[in-house]
């Protein structure tokens, strides 16, 4: 069951609900700390997890990689990869994320570091659930405008 945003201290793997969509203006702040070499945040269409349900962005946060992986998830189908950048984050290390919505793209930030953009591809205000995958403790996923 979804939990409603804000929500604190969450067990995960976790779902929690997005009242609304995600407008453009609208963050999503996720503070934690690493705890493994992955660790993924997915913005979805509705709550399935297995099989998934549609999902506008996929992060997966790869400190052994040096990366952080952005997807998209259509049909049951995994969409072209984006790997640019790296991963200013280790394992132990505490975070602070944030994605922006923006007309046109995601904004991602970690520590108040821009990350990378990630393209629209899929109406972001259509997504009213994030999964959060194990391999963090998570502190607080908040909403702001």
């Amino acid at each position: 069951m979804a939990m409603m945003l804000p929500f604190f201290n969450p067990e995960l793997p976790c779902l929690g609900a997005i009242l609304g969509g995600l407008q453009p203006g609208k963050k999503l702040i996720i503070q934690g700390t690493l705890t493994d070499d992955r660790f993924n945040i997915n913005l979805q269409f509705g709550p399935e997890v297995e099989p998934r349900d549609d999902t506008a962005l996929h992060l997966s946060i790869r400190p052994r990689d040096g990366r952080i992986v952005r997807n998209t998830y259509v049909g049951h189908c995994w969409q072209d990869e984006e790997r640019s950048g790296g991963c200013p984050i280790g394992v132990g290390d505490s975070f602070t994320l944030e994605i922006r919505v923006k007309d046109t793209h995601f904004s991602i930030r970690i520590n108040d570091e821009k990350i990378c953009n990630f393209s629209h591809r899929m109406p972001a205000e259509m997504v009213n659930f994030i999964h959060l995958s194990a391999g963090a403790t998570i502190d607080a996923v908040l909403e702001s405008f």
